[in-house]
């Protein structure tokens, strides 16, 4: 998800052609098997060739411990009789041994160095229950957004934005009110992302939401791009601009053509046999009756996030994307003019059981060029596991659209993070969460699993990781921004919770340096 953003909602597929798998159970009236034949001495050019040429990266024996292997093997091959590759497989028994006599008996436990002092700042923990709902929330997203009230002057602070999954309500918080309270603005079925515009040019604002369509993972044609148009009393009237298509997870709107209209990148995220990421070409000239054109500009699922920017310094928008699934790519989409891109990628992960799970661009060491802020760490695909290698990274833009990896910090089930001063130093620090939810992971209290960091920028690309939470890992997105108007970097984490809870968010107020 989405959210890997979140997992159990894009719940992403994983190892597709060899490896996703889940626990099974074991008939202890069954005679054990004779043990199979001793493999070909060609099998590990095989098995490279086999699960790694074809449509993903070669999956690491270091993925899984040694006892998932054969229920990862034999569901992986399931997928691949259905693939209709014309490929000549090795044997299944050769491949369950191969992996099974290279991998770990458990995973390790991945090594993080503390801060050397303390953090330095102080924060107060805010929450206000949201509206009333026959469930618990799943808060898929939170962004932080300028959406003035009619009749009222600009307010000084922000606006929380908010898409509970479960309910299916896109709701606003206005904190700094006096007496703060939730409002429902739109019931859309499973909103995964919003973006605040305005998209019909009529200088009222609007909100574009990508809308899954279905809180558990389906390849059934759900998702939708809803727009809901303002009005100008502050309502907002939905209107459906794309449907039967694999689950959306994001929708950028950018004037890709210099037309003066917002043309579409829509993520189509989908699961396992849906989803591609599509141009939507803005051909309205009614907007009582919007026209968008579509096409495909990658078919490959997975889609999670979409980041728009001008990386070549052309003055013409482009935009990154991030596939999950068994792709684990970034790639930059350049933008050719006319409704053309061409792709660069920018990052493949070494194991398509990476979890990616989010980006950001953001100019992270100050040198001026934007960089890729990455999180893998997506952690609903069964086997339910502490993954040593989900992690913080940071990919440096060198320039020329080359960027140099950098991992931050290991962080187990880290679905988000993002950049800002933190401290007022004038670098920028990262605030991460994780989604390691309590029925899937019972050991996140005995491992006190981190649920909130942050990583201090000490130096210029230089950071130290301060624990801010632990235990309660049930975040699948976060943003930082100035609520209030102080000046200062508060923290907004969404709650997506096992654990029925009224408060939709929680709002860590930057109280400044102690």
């Amino acid at each position: 998800m989405i959210v890997r953003r979140w997992p159990c909602i894009v719940a992403p597929l994983g190892l597709f052609a060899l490896i996703v798998g889940c626990f099974g159970t074991k008939n202890v009236d069954t005679p054990p098997s004779p043990k199979p034949p001793e493999p070909p001495a060609d099998i590990a050019e095989r098995v490279h060739t086999f699960c790694g040429g074809s449509c993903h990266a070669y999956p690491s024996p270091a993925s899984f411990p040694r006892k998932h292997w054969r229920k990862e093997v034999e569901r992986g091959f399931r997928f691949f009789e259905q693939s209709g590759l014309s490929i000549k497989a090795p044997p299944v028994e050769a491949v369950v041994r191969y992996y099974e006599d290279r991998a770990p008996e458990e995973l390790p436990v991945p090594d993080w160095k503390p801060a050397s002092r303390p953090l330095g700042l102080r924060f107060e923990k805010l929450s206000y229950p949201g509206p009333p709902t026959p469930t618990k929330f799943a808060i898929s997203n939170v962004n932080l957004v300028h959406l003035p009230e009619p009749g009222k002057p600009p307010a000084k602070g922000l606006d929380i934005l908010a898409c509970d999954m479960r309910a299916g309500l896109v709701m606003l918080l206005r904190p700094y009110e006096s007496s703060p309270a939730w409002k429902v603005l739109a019931n859309v079925s499973n909103p995964a992302h919003t973006e605040v515009l305005d998209l019909d040019g009529d200088g009222i604002l609007d909100i574009l939401v990508a809308n899954l369509g279905s809180y558990p993972p389906t390849d059934l044609r759900c998702g939708s791009v809803v727009w809901l148009r303002g009005r100008p009393d502050g309502s907002f009237t939905p209107i459906t601009l794309l449907d039967k298509v694999g689950r959306v997870a994001d929708v950028q709107a950018v004037d890709f053509r210099g037309t003066g209209k917002r043309d579409l990148v829509v993520g189509v995220f989908g699961w396992q046999t849906t989803g591609e990421l599509l141009y939507l070409e803005n051909q309205t000239t009614d907007w009582e009756k919007p026209k968008f054109m579509s096409r495909v500009l990658d078919d490959r699922h997975g889609t999670i996030h979409i980041a728009v920017a001008d990386l070549n310094n052309d003055g013409k928008p482009d935009f990154v994307g991030l596939f999950a699934q068994e792709h684990e790519a970034i790639v930059a989409f350049i933008n050719e003019g006319n409704g053309t891109f061409k792709k660069y990628p920018l990052y493949t992960a070494p194991d398509p059981a990476y979890g990616s799970s989010g980006i950001q661009l953001v100019d992270l060491n100050g040198d001026g060029k934007l960089d890729v802020l990455y999180t893998n760490g997506d952690t609903l695909d069964d086997p339910f596991l502490f993954k040593p290698y989900h992690s913080v990274q940071w990919l440096e833009n060198k320039g020329d659209l080359r960027f140099e990896h950098h991992p931050l910090t290991p962080m187990w089930g880290v679905h988000r993070a993002v950049a800002g001063d933190m401290l007022g130093s004038g670098r920028k620090d990262v605030v991460a969460v994780s989604f390691l939810p309590n029925d899937k992971f019972p050991d996140r209290g005995k491992r006190k699993a981190d649920a909130i960091i942050l990583l201090e920028q000490t130096a210029s690309g230089q950071f130290e990781r301060h624990s801010l939470a632990t235990v309660d890992c049930d975040h699948v997105t976060c943003a930082i921004g100035d609520l209030y108007g102080t000046g200062r970097l508060d923290i907004v984490v969404g709650n997506f919770s096992s654990v029925a809870t009224p408060h939709p968010v929680t709002i860590w107020k930057n109280l400044g340096k102690k």
